[in-house]
């Protein structure tokens, strides 16, 4: 009778390998869907995570998912891949993932989850700006207009309704979290590494934001909830998530899943009011949809040919 080796069993379970069978765009797809999933768990874990001190939050996940990342490495036999990962590869992963990930963790309990997660998903609209001057394209009027129109979706979602107040400093630190993201994803855009990259670089998150928390918060003690909260964070949002978008950033097929990443505000809002975390206002919500809406018609997904690998 034949064996089974228990990597293999856990080789077959993972779903990056369990997308082999598909075609490339589908491939693609597939990765994007998984990230929006996973990403849209960030604002109520952080919640239920909270008060805890944003360096702290971050560390500690980073530090699960490097583990986590390690382990899985491990059990397909990439061990010696996932180590000899280039260090400025590393560095560049890591600090932006922690200036993003931070910046909004700051802006979280100053202007509410939800307000904070809208609002730094103005990324996909920033992106747009960024990929243009970067590739000195001329953006249309219609395309202008839809950048214009997510600003002003960001407008609404952060009007009177806020649910902890307005506070400027608290929307300037969402803003500054989607221009970080919108900035890390241009540049990892050109990424040409067949492995995952974003595991190997939670260790020196960890190593960074742990550092930043005894250098600059005060200790404090953790409840068993806001721990598994902190872990989820690590293994979900963080690296799965991530590490799936890096994965699909470098498939070619830039639009097509940029378009399925402009639904992730919309997910993570419903997931927050489901789940009673969150107060999310139809003010949010409709500055939501506003952002999606610009955002696509910022990407000119609509009007591309199927199957079109330009970005």
């Amino acid at each position: 009778m034949e064996t089974v080796s228990a990597a293999s069993v856990f080789r077959l379970q993972l779903p990056l390998d369990g997308l082999r069978p598909l075609g490339p765009r589908a491939k693609a797809a597939a990765l994007a869907v998984g990230a929006v999933l996973f990403w849209a768990t960030w604002p109520t874990l952080a919640t239920l995570a909270s008060p805890a001190p944003p360096f702290l939050v971050f560390g500690l996940a980073a530090a699960v998912g490097f583990v986590a990342a390690l382990f899985m490495a491990f059990m397909r036999g990439r061990t010696a891949s996932f180590v000899a990962t280039p260090f400025r590869t590393v560095l560049l992963v890591s600090v932006g993932l922690l200036v993003n990930n931070v910046l909004y963790l700051f802006a979280m309990p100053r202007i509410g989850p939800a307000e904070a997660n809208v609002v730094a998903y103005l990324w996909p609209v920033m992106l747009v700006l960024i990929m243009a001057w970067k590739r000195r394209e001329r953006l249309g009027p219609s395309r202008l207009g839809s950048i214009v129109l997510g600003f002003v979706g960001a407008v609404v979602a952060i009007g009177p309704s806020f649910a902890l107040g307005f506070d400027l400093f608290g929307v300037f630190l969402a803003f500054l979290s989607g221009l970080t993201f919108a900035i890390y994803a241009a540049v990892r855009s050109d990424g040409r590494e067949a492995e995952d990259v974003i595991g190997p670089s939670m260790g020196l998150l960890a190593v960074l934001a742990l550092a930043l928390h005894f250098g600059f918060e005060a200790p404090i003690s953790l409840s068993p909830s806001q721990l598994l909260a902190i872990a989820a964070i690590g293994i979900v949002p963080l690296t799965l998530s991530n590490a799936l978008w890096d994965r699909a950033t470098r498939t070619g097929h830039t639009a097509l899943i940029s378009a399925i990443a402009y639904a992730t505000p919309l997910a993570a809002l419903s997931l927050l009011a489901l789940l009673g975390v969150g107060d999310v206002s139809y003010g949010v919500a409709a500055g939501a949809v506003l952002i999606v809406i610009g955002a696509l018609g910022a990407s000119g997904i609509c009007g591309r040919i199927p199957g079109s690998r330009k970005p």
